[in-house]
């Protein structure tokens, strides 16, 4: 839910996030000093190739990780030291989650899965009935409601992992590889999507992504190498 009027200049702040993994004696440098502002209603990419911390930024930006050092801010919040339940919450009302594999229960059909984050809000079935419906119909895909994964494509499933992401209202959308799983026209139909709901609702979202022609698509565009991160201008390469 876009909490408007209320926000700090910058929805997110992350100031010298250090990520290390320890394995026996070995320490493993995944991200080095990575500090990052996003605003309300950004696009912004985050690009880099395999191995590069990408992904590991994504879920400490996402609460699904802890950073090993550094400060993270949530719309004004220092998040570094709540605790797994209040992680859980922020998630669940603040943060929706786009995956490239779609991660959608197949024994649930398109409208039980959309209608699954408000689940655990505790809603009633019939608020949550009408809502899932609304984000599916925004989406172009109330007609397909009472199928299951298994009967959809690829593009109509992350069409469903979308309306999911949004039901809840959240602050912020973080797609990880969204096209990576699609043929490219569906792939830029789904971006395509996202840039509309960036551009229509100041709906902020962030990108992870290999893809040239998705990172095109971003208003901001970041790289990601050696586990440090910057930022390109308009004319970068």
């Amino acid at each position: 839910m876009r909490h408007e009027g209320t926000e700090p200049a910058a929805l997110l702040r992350l100031d010298a996030i250090h990520k290390t993994y320890a394995v026996g004696p070995v320490q493993t440098h995944v991200l080095r000093g990575v500090s990052l502002e996003i605003a309300p209603g950004d696009l912004l990419s985050l690009m880099g190739p395999s191995g590069c911390g990408k992904s590991t930024l994504m879920n400490i930006i996402g609460l699904l990780d802890r950073p090993t050092s550094g400060s993270y801010s949530f719309a004004g919040q220092e998040v570094t030291a709540i605790d797994d339940d209040g992680l859980s919450a922020i998630r669940n009302l603040r943060i929706g989650f786009v995956f490239q594999s779609f991660n959608l229960l197949p024994r649930l059909t398109a409208l039980n899965n959309v209608g699954l984050p408000l689940v655990y809000r505790g809603l009633g079935e019939q608020e949550i009935r009408e809502r899932a419906h609304a984000s599916l119909q925004r989406l172009g895909m109330d007609d397909w409601a009472h199928r299951k994964p298994t009967e959809l494509s690829g593009g109509q499933q992350q069409r469903v992992a979308m309306a999911r992401a949004l039901v809840g209202e959240p602050d912020i959308i973080l797609a990880d590889e969204p096209t990576g799983a699609l043929d490219p026209r569906t792939g830029q139909e789904i971006m395509q999507l996202l840039v509309r709901l960036n551009a229509e609702q100041r709906l902020t979202v962030i990108i992870v992504t290999h893809d040239m022609s998705v990172d095109r698509m971003c208003v901001r565009r970041t790289r990601i190498q050696d586990g440090m991160l910057r930022e390109e201008g308009p004319g970068d390469a």
